[in-house]
């Protein structure tokens, strides 16, 4: 840290042996003082004494001064640093993150095309569909994942352009994703234990969909 202003360790370990060599002068000058019996030799005692503690202490105010400019220089350290823009993550991170995000909440977003429009009372507290809870065809609810893997898509091509995209954890990255998508909160934790949709609904785009529904 001595750097930022061009001292040594060795420089600043100095500064505090002067120090302890000033105090203990002005100690043995100040001793040798008070026992002398003769003035001349008592006054000449007293008066290295004076220099010894005069030193002393401009020693400790030049490492007070190094404290205070230490302190300065980390804190416009730190400041700098804040202001420097952030390095992006890596190709391979962010692929990594993408396909991880992509894979949960499509997921989620399968088992909520799946799922047919309700009060929500066949969902137990922890989000869990109930046992025989009841399901839309197959058409149906490829139909509706067309359109959420659509808002998957565009959503997560937007956060990636974020220089903060790889840092936050991933749970903590799909859950506010899926919030912003309004999967329903209760059941965004489970996305671990969903299965991945079925390759015919992942192979339907939304230009199939339209398609079959003007037919």
């Amino acid at each position: 840290m001595w750097d930022a202003l061009d001292i040594t360790e060795d420089e600043a370990r100095g500064l505090a042996e002067i120090a302890q060599h000033d105090l203990a002068l002005a100690r043995d000058f100040a001793r040798r003082a008070l026992a002398a019996e003769d003035n001349d030799e008592a006054a000449r005692l007293g008066r290295s004494y004076q220099r010894a503690a005069r030193s002393y202490r401009q020693t400790l105010a030049v490492k007070a001064r190094l404290r205070r400019d230490l302190a300065a220089a980390a804190h416009a350290r730190a400041q700098a640093e804040a202001a420097a823009p952030k390095p992006r993550p890596g190709q391979a991170a962010v692929a990594r993150r993408i396909g991880e995000l992509r894979a949960a909440l499509l997921r989620l977003g399968w088992d909520e095309a799946e799922r047919p429009e309700s009060d929500g009372t066949e969902m137990d507290q922890g989000g869990e569909s109930g046992e025989g809870a009841a399901t839309v065809d197959f058409e149906t609810a490829c139909r509706d994942f067309a359109y959420r893997r659509a808002d998957i898509d565009e959503l997560i091509a937007d956060e990636r352009a974020s220089p903060e995209f790889c840092d936050e954890p991933l749970d903590d990255h799909v859950a506010r994703l899926a919030l912003h998508l309004r999967f329903p909160p209760g059941g965004i934790g489970r996305w671990p234990d969903l299965p991945d949709p079925p390759r015919a609904a992942l192979s339907r785009d939304l230009h199939d969909v339209d398609w079959r529904s003007s037919a």
